[in-house]
């Protein structure tokens, strides 16, 4: 397969380059609203490399993990090897699983009442609108915890007035009209409480509630984790020990990955002007849910300033497959969008998961939706213009792979050397 991709790719293969020394890069990474414990992300990183690694015909070996819990990350490293270069990669998950877990902790009442409350406020503020124009699907999204809750809603109207017609021969009609309303009440909290738990109700609600209370700054313990992981960021580019300094943000951590750009920007305006290259990767990202808000201007100013900064290489790559991003649609200008006009940042690409997955693995998926979701952040199984861990653990610079729309393909031989 690497063999048609190469030839495909108009590029005649070279003699292997002399093996070069290792290239070093950290990754930052800023996970979306997921509650997904730190070990685990450790086991699939394993995993996922593996898989990788046997794709491009390279070794990859990752450490455990290397943090002690007083760091606002989660840390291990990664050395990759292929027949004529190396590069070592310092990975790391900037953590914040803690606070999604509080929210998620809460009694269903809570969150029904201020998860509604949150969607309610994206509907007043015209954002809903805007998704139908930017993504109809996104849109659909939008709304299905509405359609949901009317489900649970109307199952729990038919029970109760099951039961009240059952007992109402019995009893007298305020005893009978009581019980129904009691069981109405159980039968949607039932089902509100599983299965909504597990169509994802519950993680969604928590997020819209999140999201609007970000954008009336009322996340104060938020807002100090990003303001250590902008610590992070400007301590470790000031260092020196890296040649690059990769940042992805996936889902709702790309949008809150421009608010610690922005505030590393605010410590250090030379950020992006020294030796280590500094570039940001924002994928299945959802910026203009916020953006869209008409009280969505500071993460409109912060998009623009990232946007805007010299030296900083920003790619977006939005996947048709995933009904969570925004397809074809920039998250600066705010308006429908082409692939691969490098201006005006950030630069678009078109992560096409037909192309990374076998047919058979696509169909299987096409229903889970947020297993799609999360494609952006695993292994391929074929070779593709995007490629996860090329990106993180490859030997090429984030800016030179996404310098051609093909990315990795044809720039490697089959025996994983990289081609001169």
């Amino acid at each position: 397969m690497e063999t048609n991709a190469i030839a495909a790719s108009g590029e005649a293969p070279a003699e292997h380059a002399p093996a070069r020394p290792a290239w070093r890069r950290l990754v930052l990474f800023l996970p979306g609203h997921d509650p997904t414990d730190m070990d685990y992300h450790h086991g699939r990183f394993v995993n996922q490399a593996g898989r990788f690694a046997a794709l491009w015909s390279v070794g990859a070996a990752t450490t455990g993990r290397l943090d002690d819990g007083r760091q606002p990350y989660a840390r291990w490293d990664v050395d990759t090897q292929g027949a004529n270069w190396s590069s070592h990669t310092d990975y790391r998950i900037l953590r914040w699983e803690d606070l999604v877990v509080e929210l998620d902790e809460r009694p269903d009442p809570v969150r029904l009442w201020r998860g509604y409350g949150g969607l309610w406020e994206f509907l007043r503020g015209g954002a809903a609108r805007g998704y139908f124009r930017a993504s109809p699907r996104y849109g659909f999204f939008f709304f299905f915890p509405y359609l949901i809750f009317t489900l649970f809603a109307a199952a729990g109207a038919l029970a109760g007035g099951l039961v009240h017609w059952g007992v109402s021969l019995y009893l007298p009609e305020w005893a009978a009209l009581g019980l129904g309303v009691i069981v109405a009440v159980a039968v949607f909290f039932a089902l509100f409480h599983r299965p909504g738990r597990d169509w994802r109700l519950h993680q969604a609600l928590d997020d819209w509630d999140l999201a609007r209370d970000y954008l009336a700054d009322r996340t104060p313990q938020l807002d100090a984790r990003l303001d250590r992981f902008a610590g992070v960021l400007v301590d470790e580019v000031r260092s020196g020990r890296h040649d690059e300094v990769l940042l992805v943000g996936h889902s709702l951590g790309a949008t809150l990955m421009l608010g610690v750009l922005d505030r590393a920007l605010d410590i250090e305006p030379g950020l992006t002007a020294g030796r280590t290259q500094v570039s940001l990767l924002t994928c299945g990202a959802t910026i203009p849910k916020l953006a869209l808000h008409r009280g969505g201007d500071k993460v409109r100013r912060q998009a623009a300033r990232v946007a805007s900064t010299p030296g900083l290489t920003w790619v977006e790559y939005q996947a048709r497959h995933d009904a969570i991003n925004f397809y074809k649609f920039h998250p600066v200008t705010l308006r429908r969008a082409a692939f691969d006009q490098p201006v005006p940042a950030p630069l678009l690409r078109n992560a096409n998961i037909k192309q990374m997955l076998t047919h058979a693995k696509l169909k299987k998926l096409r229903w889970h939706a947020m297993r799609i979701h999360y494609q952006f952040l695993l292994a391929n199984e074929r070779p593709a213009a995007y490629d996860y861990f090329m990106f993180v653990l490859g030997p090429l610079t984030f800016a030179d792979l996404t310098s051609r729309a093909e990315g990795p393909v044809g720039r490697f031989a089959p025996d994983g050397s990289l081609i001169a």
